[in-house]
């Protein structure tokens, strides 16, 4: 039987995603939420998780551009971490306030790792974060969730790849991180229950032994939210009577991130 980690992006950004979150949690359907410590929200989500008991681990969804003030738009962003514009510095201080504000929320450390737009494998951003997690971690180094993908993913997960997976990869197994080396998952939010469905069934199909399957599920549309139709869909597909019959035909277990 393989083990898969089905985690769910942006916890903390809206009631309508926490409330999905935590019903999934409750079901034992995620391995984790990853959560964004900047967001309006997260005192008030984070309240939630000491009540939250089992396998399901909370991380940090770090971000650079959405609530951080360090915040820019993820194409410029890309350019410059590219092009090693960006001030270390201040990377570094903004990595270590989002896991500062996830401590002083919940009393403990991030489970595991991943980022907001995947800009935790961008060039800076990723030698940054293994530094301040090196630093502030180093008695037990949380997981990271690393955006890999194998040649036939497709192109929407083969790109985020290139942004920097395969560097991350490398730092992370040198200094010795825990890792989920590929992620699935990636798609154009643009399918209805039955599609999402399938496409849920050939994830799980197609994993290999400790990859991810993201998702981002929400009760309710997000007011504002480009994918807000989307987010609807995955969870009423996530809390569907037939999600066990979807992993028991790829003989898949749901991992566990809190230790």
């Amino acid at each position: 039987m393989k083990t898969v980690f089905l985690t769910a992006d942006d916890y903390g950004c809206h009631p309508a995603v926490d409330a999905a979150v935590l019903d999934l949690i409750d079901a034992g359907r995620l391995s984790g939420a990853a959560c964004m410590t900047r967001a309006p929200g997260w005192t008030a989500a984070a309240a939630h998780i000491a009540t939250r008991h089992g396998g399901a681990g909370f991380g940090l969804h770090l971000d650079f551009t959405e609530f951080s003030p360090a915040r820019r738009d993820l194409w410029p962003l890309i350019a410059l971490s590219n092009g090693r514009q960006l001030n270390l510095t201040q990377v570094r201080d903004e990595i270590a306030t989002q896991c500062a504000r996830f401590e002083d929320a919940t009393g403990h450390a991030p489970d595991y790792i991943d980022g907001h737009q995947h800009v935790h494998q961008l060039p800076q951003i990723r030698d940054a974060l293994i530094e301040v997690l090196l630093t502030r971690y180093d008695s037990r180094l949380p997981w990271l969730r690393i955006s890999g993908a194998r040649p036939g993913d497709g192109f929407k997960p083969r790109f985020i790849a290139a942004l920097g997976a395969p560097a991350l990869l490398r730092r992370a197994g040198a200094a010795g991180f825990r890792v989920m080396p590929r992620l699935l998952g990636a798609y154009g939010f643009d399918c209805d229950a039955a599609g999402y469905r399938r496409r849920l069934a050939h994830w799980f199909a197609t994993a290999d032994d400790g990859d991810a399957v993201m998702c981002h599920p929400a009760t309710q549309a997000v007011p504002g939210d480009p994918i807000a139709r989307a987010r609807t869909v995955e969870h009423g597909v996530l809390a569907g009577d037939d999600f066990h019959d979807l992993l028991a035909a790829s003989g898949i277990q749901i991992g566990q991130l809190r230790p």
